[in-house]
């Protein structure tokens, strides 16, 4: 059996342990350290997959996510984003000319995120790090960025070896580029195309720090916020961001003017003095949706593939992804789960371990992390003003609950990776009831008021509530990675799981097998109310990472107006 380790130091750094190419524990840094969207060095991580699942000795490998050494700060990273802004002021006022372009660049901050120097001064490089962990530098290896995408969602997510396939991996970058196409069949992968322009994702970002959130975490704000907007405002927006990117006939992307960080800052401050924010954010989510579409419809022509599956940041779009899945041209598509830089580490053991064995479906399941259990003696004493009891049929007493209108909490069973509450880190609440989003917004989740929450649905009643798309989609969408319309008929049930202007639903589908106990307590919703549909959230309070463990989960019962919370068959209130 291969014993094999992988880290990723970038942005949401994360660690994962794989036996034989199929993972057993994976977490991200943040639900460990509680600092959301942690970037940097997964020691905690690491720690406890050596502390708890392998013995350092029994490794095999130690692979990273990245070719070239990398360890990114957040911190270091929006300040990136505060020079760059500035040098496009500068730009700006400058009144910049094409002629002195390259002179310009020279003296602006897009040549990297982080310069070297200053990252070797706070934290050693990724394999340094690793050797003073103890590991044997002969085992460490490194997998190319874009490949960990693409080797992801190919290995992990295929149904058939003999199938051919194109893989599409795009994001803001990584290892020099920021979009690649591989055509995959009989367990191999042949990278066609790649292209290291400035992308849809490093525009998406920009905008997102352009109208005062945080780039590479709130960009789905943007995309909550754009179906607000009237169609002919989203148009003209989306015909502005035209000039920056397109698809050169052999599929790649380019960017028809040259375009960094500074310059297109610099054409947003003289273009967008006074335009309104969610105007901007429809027609930058438009033409999102375009331009990928647009990249994914050349490619399948040129290869004659219409079998596609997608990895990378850009593909966390759930909306960008509904439109692809409901294209003529695409027979089949899937989507990696939360495919940012966090699930690299998945790419990077599949990859590994298929340089061997060509094996594919090596994701059977997302809930890889902790176990509520290993602390909840502990937490059940340490705090006041609880209480709690053993309960016979946990699925059972929480449909009963939501049927009251009650919002229910649960942290069970092993902990999601990812975005995405998937059930086991969840809040849920009747969908039926309109006052449940204003309940959960004002007195939990603290959020912006136009974000819709998500539908948790029975995968044998999906098409009474949405719209299935022409593409198919291996299990639907069982880890909440596409958007779907919803039947208008049954609109009020589910109302709470939909986004309050378009009705749309990032749906999860589920199964007997894959959720057992989520599956038994929407039978038993189903049974009570008729509807097969509950509201779904993640588990957190605004601002922090979704919980992780029973002493997380009883802080955020007493900091919110959470009625009452499962642990797996214990439940616990406040006392009034």
């Amino acid at each position: 059996m291969s014993k094999l380790i992988a880290i990723n130091t970038g942005l949401n750094s994360s660690a994962g342990y794989f036996e034989d190419g199929v993972p057993v524990f994976c977490i991200q840094e943040e639900r460990l350290n509680r600092i959301k969207n942690y970037g940097g060095l997964p020691q905690k991580s690491l720690d406890v997959i050596l502390n708890k699942h392998v013995n350092k000795k029994d490794v095999d490998k130690v692979v990273l996510t990245n070719e070239k050494p990398i360890v990114i700060d957040k911190q270091r990273y929006y300040n990136y984003y505060d020079r760059v802004f500035e040098d496009g002021i500068k730009l700006s006022e400058e009144s910049l000319k094409i002629k002195d372009l390259k002179e310009k660049l020279k003296k602006t901050s897009f040549y990297g995120l982080v310069k070297k120097k200053e990252i070797r001064k706070e934290v050693p490089a990724d394999a340094d790090w690793l050797v003073s962990c103890g590991f044997d530098p002969s085992i460490i290896e490194r997998v190319d960025h874009h490949l960990c995408h693409g080797s992801a969602v190919y290995y992990g997510l295929a149904d058939d070896l003999n199938k051919d396939y194109l893989v599409f991996t795009l994001d803001g970058g990584g290892d020099g580029i920021t979009s690649a196409v591989y055509r995959a069949s009989g367990g191999n992968m042949a990278l066609i195309s790649s292209s290291d322009c400035y992308s849809i994702g490093n525009m998406y970002s920009a905008i997102t720090y352009f109208l005062g959130f945080k780039p590479h975490e709130h960009e789905y704000k943007l995309m909550g916020l754009s179906p607000y907007v009237r169609e002919e405002y989203a148009i003209e927006y989306r015909n502005y961001f035209r000039q920056f990117l397109d698809i050169d006939a052999k599929g790649k992307f380019y960017n028809p003017n040259p375009i960094y960080h500074s310059i297109f800052f610099s054409n947003l401050i003289q273009h967008f003095k006074k335009d309104r924010f969610d105007n901007i954010a429809a027609g930058i989510q438009l033409f999102c949706e375009e331009i990928v579409q647009k990249w994914i419809q050349i490619n399948v022509a040129l290869h004659g593939v219409p079998h596609i599956l997608c990895s990378g940041g850009v593909f966390m779009n759930v909306k960008a992804n509904l439109n692809l899945a409901m294209g003529q041209d695409v027979k089949s598509i899937n989507v990696f789960p939360s495919c940012g830089d966090e699930t690299n580490i998945f790419g990077a053991a599949f990859h590994t371990h298929n340089t061997q064995h060509k094996k594919l479906q090596l994701l059977t399941k997302f809930t890889l992390g902790t176990d509520p259990r290993a602390d909840l003696e502990e937490s059940l004493e340490k705090y006041n003003g609880i209480s709690h009891r053993k309960v016979s049929n946990p699925a059972k007493q929480i449909a009963e609950y939501l049927k009251e209108n009650k919002i229910v909490a649960r942290c069970s069973g092993r902990m999601e990776f990812g975005a995405r509450a998937l059930g086991n880190r969840s809040i849920f609440a009747n969908p039926d009831n309109l006052r449940n989003v204003n309940k959960i917004n004002r007195a939990i989740k603290k959020r912006d008021f136009w974000m819709p929450f998500a539908p948790m649905v029975l995968e044998d009643d999906f098409e009474k509530y949405f719209r299935k798309p022409q593409a198919n989609i291996l299990g639907l969408s069982p880890y909440m990675m596409f958007a779907f319309d919803s039947v208008e008929k049954r609109r009020d049930e589910i109302i709470c799981g939909l986004h309050q202007s378009d009705f749309t639903g990032r749906a999860q589908t589920i199964n007997k097998v894959r959720y057992p106990e989520m599956y038994e307590t929407l039978q038993n919703f189903k049974k009570l109310t008729g509807i097969s549909v509950v509201l779904n959230t993640s588990f957190n309070l605004h601002g922090y990472p979704i919980v992780n463990n029973s002493s997380d989960a009883i802080e955020v019962l007493l900091k919110s107006e959470i009625d009452v919370l499962f642990i797996d068959d214990v439940e616990i209130q406040k006392q009034s």
